[in-house]
């Protein structure tokens, strides 16, 4: 049970296909394309995994509706064994906002995703779990003065094996022009809630031209035990064309 993905802070396989900036702001627009390209690492005590590259396309139909395709090359260095390496799971995902902070006082969105084995050995080979994944997630974001909160509380429905919740809660910084600053807590737990991981992060986004920037992000588990994440990090390009 990982919590390997973040809700707002990576972009990717997590509950927000762009680099999220919660239910409230749309900066895609119709007709839009945004890509993510980048690197993620997630360290353990026996294994390293590696997304290398992670690809996270998004596409913006009207002002309320955003589609997500996600993927990635998995590099697995398990101690004492050779590494191994193969394609990761498709994720596709909608995500629909249903409320305007502007017009109700708060933004709210669902984002439902279908995660599925590809056509390869990755599931045989022990690189990622066997089964399809129905995840549905709902977001809601709130400013408050210099600060936008966005809390965010899911639950995976498994195919195979047992389903967990997810939660989050993401603050955002973005009063300087050209630079959005977060910091966020992110968990699974098993249905009875009583198994969890919990991990903390923190990033940013840079804007290095009008149509790129430059992501970034570093956490750990916050549960001293063999099987939780010691290091998390991405390092990315957005796109927007």
């Amino acid at each position: 049970m990982r919590a390997r993905r973040s809700l707002q802070m990576i972009p990717g396989r997590r509950d927000a296909g762009t680099w999220d900036l919660g239910p409230g702001k749309w900066e895609m627009g119709d007709g839009r394309w945004e890509m993510n390209v980048g690197a993620d690492v997630d360290k353990r005590h026996d294994e390293t995994h590696y997304d290398i590259p992670a690809l996270d396309l998004n596409y913006g139909i009207g002002e309320h509706i955003q589609v997500n395709y996600s993927t990635s090359w998995i590099v697995l260095d398990t101690r004492g064994e050779m590494a191994k390496s193969g394609l990761n799971n498709s994720e596709v995902a909608v995500k629909w906002r249903f409320l305007n902070e502007d017009r109700h006082g708060i933004a709210m969105s669902v984002y439902p995703r279908i995660i599925f084995n590809n056509p390869t050995s990755s599931a045989d080979r022990g690189l990622v779990d066997k089964g399809t994944v129905f995840r549905l997630p709902v977001q809601a974001e709130k400013q408050i003065g210099i600060i936008t909160i966005n809390p965010e509380f899911g639950h995976d429905f498994h195919q195979r094996g047992n389903d967990q919740w997810l939660y989050g809660l993401a603050l955002k910084y973005a009063e300087i022009k050209g630079l959005e600053v977060l910091g966020e807590i992110f968990g699974t737990a098993n249905n009875s809630f009583k198994r969890h991981e919990t991990v903390l992060d923190v990033g940013f986004r840079l804007d290095i031209s009008k149509n790129s920037s430059l992501l970034a992000s570093i956490g750990k588990g916050l549960h001293h035990a063999a099987d939780q994440p010691s290091l998390l990090s991405y390092l990315g390009i957005q796109l927007r064309f």
